[in-house]
């Protein structure tokens, strides 16, 4: 089946007795097949869980706590279904009782540990004042102020000069933070209150007690020992029974979370007294082998394909239809680009999906901004060690694809450009012939090719000339329609800067037209060809026409042969009666499509058609997000790789200040290069994005589709059943 559209699907219903619900869902379950619709409630009731979902439910909310405060990973290998199944009706239960208790206990320690923190802290802080803690508190004609002051020493010759109305008790350290405790009577609290606020006074409470704070502290510090040592063996043992048990409990917590979506599914199923209905949706490609099983273990099964309608006239009059799930139907390769589809959300059901599309303009993006071999290899290694390191996640390997297919782009589009890690290490060469680029073209005009070695790449850079014909000393040229140039080598941030900038544009116009076919598809295929001829097509004669018009009007002054003149005279011509008459086509559409009142569309439409002009210009960040790149690693090897290679080319030479900033240096470029690759991961992607998401679905694209989700729990540590 075509991976352009969603995948087809068909309605299914499944009937039966209420005996036959228990195996209908199990099977179902096992075939991993119907996406069920959930019965709302009407003139049926809704079924009931079974029994035993309590109990799963209970189990479950143990082994997620316990697996919380553990991190517990999958097994190495996947775990058996038979001997998941023994394990859950045997000894795992006992295991994660055993477990929580050790968690429990844990808890409590560590809860016990920060109190008794916590107060010998405040023992210790009391016990340079040589006071027992009942005579800190407790006087009913006294007022004592405890707490401490960073300028101990300002305090205490503030305090000194009322000497006689107070008692003061303070550590040593004088000018320096201490503690203080301050007696006087009740009458002139308020006044020794303000006078401490002035020096900076934080009052404290002390901890509750007898006795001398420094005895107390050999006692506290007995039991953070004892309480330490407890924790540490807890600690020791939650860890062994996790290397042990721990893949069993990530597995088992699956299998229950699959057991209990299969005894709770029926209050998603229509009941009466004696019989259920089941509704749903199944790919069509397997609605047949769903039936087929389903027949045997409920009493009427039936699939039916789904149909949309048509001719429903203009966007505006559309019916409510109850539409499908979205499939995805992409062929393997693609499928890491339906990372990027579902971003922007599923298209409706019959629409186009672009992932295919992306599989082959988004990696030609992105590598034309990054195209550095270095940096291609990186995200490949990255690449490779996601898919590795996470091997059962489905999410992360798509994400792992998505990202080997932009990094091998990238390392593509590094060599096209002859660049590794900033470096430019092609040789350059110039035509004495001023205007002219490439050899052929320099020989045909019997001129003479001159190349210049690579100015600041290193030797272990320079020896990838070695991939290319004559050691790099090439120059092939195709002189292409309408201004553009392309190359091999093409020497993006040099001799073809703005056969890059042209190359964006280009690129630019053939998404949006492409984008614009689409869409021009999706409305005939809903509301007739005259609809998607106003709507999507008289967009595609303003891009045409626009094109055409201000090709010629920017390169006319350029030329001065007379033939060629009157061809651009000629595109001049038909470019703006194009574009005139797609103008026209947007005010009908702005009119009879829209909604809009003439008069408004008739203003409106000259400008909405200047938006293809926007969305064109949005192209050329493709050049701009690359050349900022190049030069950010560009500098970091001007002003820190070419200084250090220079020392260690001439170390016999170099003084102890050079020897010195080796290390500097050579962290710094390194620095320098780890900050491009984030920036070249990041930076393109985004861009790549909006590319895509922006300027190219919004001229087809409609979300609004719900994922198709199979019921039944997909095993990913457990072998299937």
């Amino acid at each position: 089946m075509s991976g352009i559209t969603t995948a087809e699907v068909s309605r299914i219903s499944v009937a039966g007795t209420l005996k036959e619900l228990s195996p209908t869902l199990e099977l179902a379950a096992r075939l991993s097949a119907i996406h069920i619709i959930d019965y709302d409630g009407g003139e049926l009731g809704i079924g009931t869980p079974d029994d035993a979902a309590d109990d799963i439910s209970h189990r479950l909310a143990a082994m997620r706590s316990c697996i919380s405060h553990l991190n517990s990973s999958a097994a190495d290998e996947v775990i058996e279904n038979r001997r998941m199944r023994d394990s859950l009706e045997n000894s795992l239960p006992e295991l994660v009782d055993t477990a929580i208790d050790d968690i429990k206990r844990l808890d409590e320690v560590t809860t016990q540990l920060e109190q008794l923190e916590e107060r010998s802290d405040g023992l210790k802080l009391l016990s340079p004042l040589g006071l027992d803690l009942e005579l800190l508190s407790g006087f009913k004609s006294l007022s004592i102020n405890i707490g401490t002051t960073p300028i101990l020493g300002q305090c205490l010759d503030a305090l000194n000069e009322h000497s006689e109305e107070l008692l003061v008790f303070s550590s040593h350290g004088k000018g320096k933070r201490g503690v203080l405790a301050v007696y006087c009577e009740n009458s002139s609290a308020e006044a020794v209150e303000r006078l401490l606020t002035q020096h900076e006074f934080e009052s404290m409470i002390p901890p509750d007690g007898e006795g001398s704070p420094a005895m107390m502290l050999q006692d506290i510090d007995s039991e953070i020992g004892g309480l330490k040592s407890e924790a540490e063996n807890l600690q020791s043992s939650l860890e062994t029974w996790n290397d042990a048990n721990g893949g069993l409990l990530v597995g088992g917590i699956e299998v229950l979370e699959r057991d209990f979506e299969i005894q709770t599914a029926p209050v998603r199923v229509a009941v009466s007294e004696h019989a259920f209905i089941m509704e749903g949706w199944v790919l069509s490609e397997q609605a047949e082998e769903t039936v087929a099983a389903l027949s045997k273990v409920a009493t009427f099964a039936e699939s039916t394909p789904f149909e949309m309608p048509r001719g429903r006239g203009h966007h505006f009059t559309d019916e409510e239809v109850e539409l499908p799930p979205i499939a995805f139907q992409n062929f393997n390769a693609a499928r890491p680009f339906e990372l990027l589809t579902d971003a922007v959300g599923r298209p409706k059901y019959g629409r186009i999906d672009p992932t295919t599309f992306m599989f082959i303009t988004y990696p030609i993006f992105f590598g034309l901004m990054l195209g550095d071999i270095a940096y291609g290899i990186a995200i490949v290694a990255i690449a490779w060690w996601l898919s590795k390191k996470f091997a059962r996640n489905e999410l992360v390997i798509q994400a792992s694809g998505l990202l080997f297919y932009i990094g091998f782009s990238t390392i593509v589009f590094g060599y096209i450009f002859g660049e590794f890690a900033g470096f430019e290490y092609l040789p350059h060469g110039e035509c004495d012939i001023e205007g002219i680029v490439g050899v052929a073209q320099c020989k045909a005009a019997h001129g003479h090719y001159h190349w210049e070695a690579a100015a600041h790449a290193p030797g272990w850079v320079t020896w990838m000339t070695a991939l290319y014909p004559n050691g790099g000393e090439i120059q092939w040229m195709w002189e292409g329609m309408f201004g553009l140039n392309l190359a091999y080598p093409f020497h993006r941030v040099s001799t073809h800067i703005n056969d890059l900038i042209v190359l964006s544009l280009y690129l630019g116009i053939l998404h949006l037209a492409l984008g614009m076919i689409l869409g021009f598809r999706e409305v005939n295929r809903e509301h007739g060809f005259v609809a998607a001829l106003f709507e999507k097509g008289s967009w595609l004669l303003v891009l045409g026409g626009g094109f055409f018009f201000v090709y010629s009007f920017i390169v006319s002054p350029k030329h001065s042969d007379a033939d060629y003149l009157a061809l651009l005279d000629m595109f001049a011509t038909v470019g703006l009666i194009v574009l005139g008459i797609g103008i026209f086509m947007v005010v009908i559409m702005l009119w009879k499509y829209e909604g809009i009142p003439l008069p408004i569309a008739i203003g409106l439409g000259p400008l909405e058609s200047l938006q293809i002009l926007s969305n064109t210009i949005s192209y050329v960040r493709i050049f701009a997000v690359g050349i900022v790149g190049v030069k950010i690693a560009e500098t970091g090897n001007d002003m820190l790789y070419a200084p250090l290679g220079h020392t260690l080319a001439d170390l016999s030479h170099a003084g102890a200040m050079d020897l010195i900033l080796i290390p500097v240096l050579l962290i710094g470029w390194l620095g320098v290069q780890v900050f491009a690759l984030i920036l070249g991961m990041f930076s393109p992607n985004v861009q790549a994005a909006r590319l895509h998401f922006v300027e190219w679905m919004g001229k087809f694209y409609e979300t609004g589709g719900i994922p198709f989700v199979p019921f039944g729990k997909k095993l990913v540590n457990v072998e299937a059943e």
